[in-house]
């Protein structure tokens, strides 16, 4: 059995080296962004390595994101339901106030508003 290999100090300043094999599909991005940016891929990946901890950050704040346009959907819809509601209200005392004449065209008007109201309520 062979004897341990000793470590080499770097001294500072110098970073360590890494040798490892990359996905096709990401040394072909790297090698684009290198020709792109008219850096080394070296540089390019060590760019990207560095940036991870932001990414992650990033990442978390997208989540939160996405939560708050759901929220605000939400917040959204329910407005349009309280809106369509008092729309709702304001026809059935029209129907209530109608002469004889003026009943079935405010009927259908109330008719009219609702089904809009069903639509909007199976849309959510």
């Amino acid at each position: 059995m062979a004897p341990p290999r000793k470590k080499k100090s770097t001294a500072p300043g110098e970073g360590r080296r890494y040798h490892f094999r990359l996905p096709e599909d990401v040394a072909d991005r790297l090698e684009k962004k290198a020709k792109a940016e008219n850096r080394s891929i070296n540089r390019i990946a060590i760019n990207e390595l560095a940036a991870y901890p932001n990414l992650e950050r990033y990442l978390d704040f997208a989540n939160q994101l996405e939560d708050l346009k759901i929220l605000v959907a939400r917040y959204s819809a329910r407005i349009t339901q309280i809106e369509m509601g008092e729309g709702i209200l304001r026809a059935v005392d029209d129907v209530l106030e109608a002469k004889a004449g003026e009943l079935q065209s405010r009927i259908d008007r109330l008719r009219a508003l609702r089904a809009a109201m069903v639509k909007a309520e199976r849309d959510q």
